[in-house]
């Protein structure tokens, strides 16, 4: 039985198409989960809150969405093997998303904010806002978990 599970029954070529479908579909849904779960904090933070919380909410649900193109990205290049998996490691641009995130959040209320009036941007929002990326993530692994086997 376990041989089975290690070595699956078919063409490579066919396994392989499916495999590679299975994982856009993956890709798409982990994208349009971020956005959704996103779209319905930044609501729920507007209407139940201020606009600065929603602000705050937002900007950092634009970097949620940022990070987890960039981290698509990264997956990808790894499909081309040790160079791909090489170039894949190398500097981590996706890594400075969150720190991008806190020196906007730094500079726009120690600068845009006592000079030019704009809005003050809230910290505790937009740390929410970033990990919209983990709770869809944690989404399609509980879908994953509860799928019944083909």
């Amino acid at each position: 039985m376990f041989q089975a599970l290690r070595h699956p029954q078919g063409d490579p070529k066919v396994l392989a198409a499916q495999s590679k479908e299975e994982y856009l579909k993956l890709k798409r849904k982990l994208q349009f989960l971020t956005l959704c779960i996103g779209g319905i904090g930044l609501v729920s933070a507007y209407v139940s809150y201020t606009p600065e919380t929603a602000a705050s909410f937002g900007i950092r649900l634009l970097g949620s969405l940022i990070y987890v193109h960039m981290l698509r990205k990264s997956v990808d290049s790894m499909a081309d093997g040790a160079k791909g998996l090489t170039k894949g490691s190398i500097g981590q641009p996706r890594l400075l998303v969150p720190v991008a995130l806190v020196m906007v959040f730094n500079r726009w209320n120690e600068i845009l904010v006592p000079e030019f009036g704009y809005m003050h941007l809230e910290s505790i929002p937009m740390l929410v806002g970033f990990f919209t990326c983990k709770i869809a993530t944690f989404i399609q692994a509980i879908e994953v978990a509860i799928a019944p086997t083909r």
